[in-house]
């Protein structure tokens, strides 16, 4: 990333835990406005609504403009290959152009360029692939395509920051391990690595706050990977040993393997939920809840105690109660905690909420529908007149 692009994230980012501690009583109207004064809105911030209808926007005149270009040329399948990276190339550079801007940056059209830039990158390298030159099948296509897939994506998260490619280049590397032998370990000495690597700069000052939450998205990636390697359902019904080819026909499952599959699918979420308790980090606790939850349904499906609904309800009901009787337990604490946890969101952003706050507005404001007209004759009455004067009976 550049220096400007990472200086003006810090800015954003100091800006956001200020609203926080003046939201907490934390700091006072004055400190609030001189930090404010010190740091100053680097970019323009729209809300969430409208970043994603110009996200849309954009992307629908890209594939149409592809796709009329396509339909005008007529090209062959090396001439479209080249075609497809020349509109990456574009793509790109219209990213760039817009992430250099602060009036462009967050508005939501540099992440469709770049998403469609990488698509049509990969489309460019496949049609080439499977062109007249090269004319490569499973499985040395699919090994290379997911190869570039997870290079462009990695490149893009660096390059970018976007938390969406660094989820999409962790999903690459563990569709391109899964086709390899030993798929099922790979993932688990994969994710495992993902896991550690990137918890130790969560919290790095040296890294922008993007790339900091393109760790997170890396570490949540690598538990869920673990988790799909070592659950009983998916060691079952062979999940990861499809990714092959050449896993059609593969006997079942060895008992000692579904045993440690068994304690995996036990054990793992209750180690992600004790981990996300232990480092106060709200999203290791989320996926721990996932996980969770995931668990109980594997074990609904192999232990039938009740229909699939009714686990799920008594299952909402009970985090329900839970949630409450923890938030009952925090706000009788001491300041209203207990152990470092607290009932009150005292620096959550609200700016999530702006998408939500539009809605009832553009609704307000929207126009009555008109009554119909009734059909027939209506009269509208004569007129006349001539020279400058005129009138009307």
């Amino acid at each position: 990333m550049k220096g400007e692009w990472v200086a003006a994230e810090r800015a954003e980012e100091v800006r956001a835990a200020a609203r926080g501690w003046r939201r907490a009583g934390a700091v006072s109207e004055n400190t609030f406005e001189e930090i404010s004064r010190r740091y100053p809105e680097p970019r323009a911030l729209p809300a969430p609504l409208w970043r994603l209808v110009t996200a849309f926007f954009v992307t629908a005149v890209l594939l149409l403009l592809t796709g009329a270009l396509l339909i005008a040329l007529h090209p062959r399948t090396r001439s479209a290959s080249v075609l497809m990276c020349v509109f990456a190339a574009a793509c790109v550079v219209a990213t760039e152009f817009q992430e250099s801007s602060p009036r462009l940056a967050l508005r939501g059209g540099a992440g469709a360029t770049a998403f469609w830039g990488v698509v049509f990158f990969l489309v460019g390298l496949g049609l080439f692939l499977l062109g007249e030159t090269l004319f490569l099948r499973e499985p040395a296509f699919l090994n290379i395509l997911l190869l570039a897939s997870l290079a462009l994506w990695s490149l893009a998260a660096w390059r970018w920051g976007s938390p969406v490619w660094a989820f999409l280049a962790a999903v690459s590397l563990f569709l391109l391990l899964g086709r390899a032998p030993a798929g099922r370990l790979l993932w688990i000495v994969s994710g495992v690595a993902l896991t550690f690597l990137f918890e130790r700069v969560l919290d790095r000052p040296s890294w922008a706050p993007s790339h900091r939450r393109c760790a997170a998205v890396l570490v949540v990636a690598g538990v869920l990977g673990v988790y799909a390697a070592m659950n009983l359902y998916a060691l079952d019904h062979r999940v990861v040993e499809f990714l092959r080819e050449t896993a059609r026909g593969l006997p079942g499952p060895r008992f000692r393997d579904r045993v440690w599959s068994m304690f995996g699918t036990a054990i793992l979420p209750v180690a992600i939920l004790w981990w996300g308790v232990r480092s106060r980090r709200t999203f290791v606790l989320d996926t721990g809840l996932v996980l969770s939850v995931l668990s109980l349904l594997t074990l609904r499906f192999y232990v039938h105690v009740a229909p699939l609904w009714a686990i799920l309800s008594v299952s909402g009901g009970v985090l329900f109660l839970v949630a409450l009787a923890l938030n009952r337990r925090l706000s009788r604490g001491a300041g209203g905690e207990r152990d470092g946890f607290t009932a009150e969101p005292l620096f959550a952003d609200e700016a999530r909420l702006r998408a939500l706050e539009l809605v009832p507005v553009v609704a307000a404001h929207a126009p009555e529908a008109r009554p119909p007209v009734e059909p027939g004759f209506q009269g509208g009455g004569g007129s006349f007149g001539g020279g400058g004067a005129g009138g009307s009976f």
